[in-house]
């Protein structure tokens, strides 16, 4: 019965923090190019997890910088832009946020 106590506190402790976690979806929109032969390329984004909006959006530029070296082998049409417009939709337990935001992705 003492084993189960601790144990069963630590499982209560890990759902309550889990539940503060900010949960976001939405797209990553980068521009490779410049002028008339520019192109947009939209990844989505869902599940991206973390403790605040610094460290999902964090999360983010890492995903956008895989996700264009990714873009740019299968179309070398010129270097993506240094910014990229992130789109998302993020819950923590019953609130819900919009967050637009512009992040360097060289």
């Amino acid at each position: 019965m003492t084993k189960i106590l601790p144990i069963a506190i630590l499982l209560l402790t890990a759902g309550a923090a889990q539940a503060e976690e900010l949960v976001c979806q939405g797209n990553i929109v980068s521009t490779q190019g410049e002028g008339i032969v520019a192109r947009k390329h939209r990844f989505e984004v869902s599940g991206i997890a973390g403790a605040d909006i610094g460290a999902v959006l964090e999360q983010c530029r890492k995903i956008a910088l895989e996700r264009q070296v990714r873009a740019a082998r299968k179309n070398p049409g010129g270097s993506f832009r240094r910014i990229s417009e992130v789109e998302l939709e993020c819950t923590r337990g019953p609130e819900k946020t919009k967050v637009r935001r512009n992040i360097q992705t060289e």
